[in-house]
């Protein structure tokens, strides 16, 4: 999906729950991650967010909010990978206070991503999620969404449970639901992330938007 898209989607998205959390979660990335570079992703062993990292990495460089640009974190990256593409595990062993780490995980989470996530909350690290509603990621989260219970109805997705009975295209058909609802909302929260109000304190964003309903228009 490129930039173009996702930002009409973005519109007509605004007032659902889908559009709302989204943003709130997009905003409060930026809100918590106080020190520079402080922003990590981190996912399964064969499931690495790289496409989240990228899209984050592009909208905040587009926006200028170079102090926020994401670090993939990987299990065991290659001897010759390039510097963006050679973070390992030590850096999860450095984060602390003022960093945050967003996890992105569609899948149940191995116990040893686990492990690696309470590790870095005990030291001060905020944890946000983006999975399928695990109980442990989601304990374990200070900020978590589940874009698949958020998908407005009659948005062209659907979110339902299938008799056992149902033919394997059923299942494939609702596969194929899930992960376009869940690249979605990635590329909602970049863009969210990147918003110039994310950068705004809160009362300074309740006072423009207060301005905004009593003049009807943009202040």
């Amino acid at each position: 999906m490129d930039l173009t898209r996702a930002s009409l989607l973005r519109e007509m998205l605004t007032g659902t729950e889908l559009g709302s959390r989204t943003t709130e979660f997009g905003y409060a990335l930026r809100r918590f991650t106080t020190r520079r570079s402080g922003l990590m992703l981190f996912g399964p062993v064969d499931d690495e967010p790289w496409h989240l990292t990228a899209h984050l990495d592009d909208e905040l460089h587009r926006a200028g909010v170079e102090d926020l640009r994401p670090s993939l974190v990987r299990w065991s990256p290659p001897p010759d990978a390039p510097p963006h593409l050679a973070i390992g595990l030590d850096r999860l062993r450095d984060a602390g206070r003022g960093e945050s780490l967003l996890v992105v995980a569609e899948d149940a989470p191995a116990e040893t991503l686990l492990e690696r996530i309470s590790d870095v909350r005990r030291r001060g690290t905020t944890i946000f999620s983006i999975g399928n509603g695990d109980n442990e990621l989601t304990s374990l989260s200070h900020e978590t969404l589940v874009p698949e219970l958020l998908v407005p109805d009659g948005f062209g997705w659907t979110s339902r449970s299938l008799d056992h009975d149902e033919p394997r295209s059923a299942l494939a058909e609702v596969d194929s639901q899930t992960d376009e609802s869940f690249e979605t909302a990635q590329h909602l929260v970049s863009l969210a992330a990147a918003d110039e109000e994310a950068g705004r304190s809160g009362w300074r964003r309740r006072l423009r938007n207060a301005i905004e309903r009593l003049s009807g228009e943009p202040a």
